[in-house]
């Protein structure tokens, strides 16, 4: 599983990994661990339905295949909300700002022209 993809979850804490409950699931973690894993979806709910839900999947080989298909589709539409959100934000539009640089400047010399010549 490549690195940047590998758990969704890990932004919250004290949540057991996904490679540990997929160890867990196919009985490849020592009793300690196993122990351990117990103590954990005993205290966190969240992790204990995340369990529940993985057991009940019929492949147990391509559970591994889904969570990365579901952790990229995830990311994809991350990335597509962060793109939107940055075609709505306001470019700089430098000949417009520049249009008015250009006429206050007129302005100020128009004015300098009435204020010395045209009196």
């Amino acid at each position: 599983m490549s690195e940047n993809l590998k758990d969704i979850l890990s932004h919250l804490q004290g949540t057991t990994d996904q490679e540990t409950l997929l160890k867990y699931l196919n009985n490849q973690l020592s009793d300690t661990q196993k122990h351990k894993v117990e103590k954990q979806l005993l205290k966190d709910s969240f992790d204990n339905e995340a369990l529940e839900g993985l057991q009940e999947i019929k492949d147990k080989e391509g559970i591994e295949l889904m969570v990365d298909a579901l952790n990229r589709d995830l990311k994809k539409k991350l990335e597509k909300q962060k793109q939107n959100r940055n075609k709505r934000m306001l470019k700089p539009q430098w000949a417009v700002y520049f249009s008015i640089l250009i006429l206050l400047i007129i302005l100020v010399l128009v004015f300098i022209y009435i204020r010395y010549y045209a009196s």
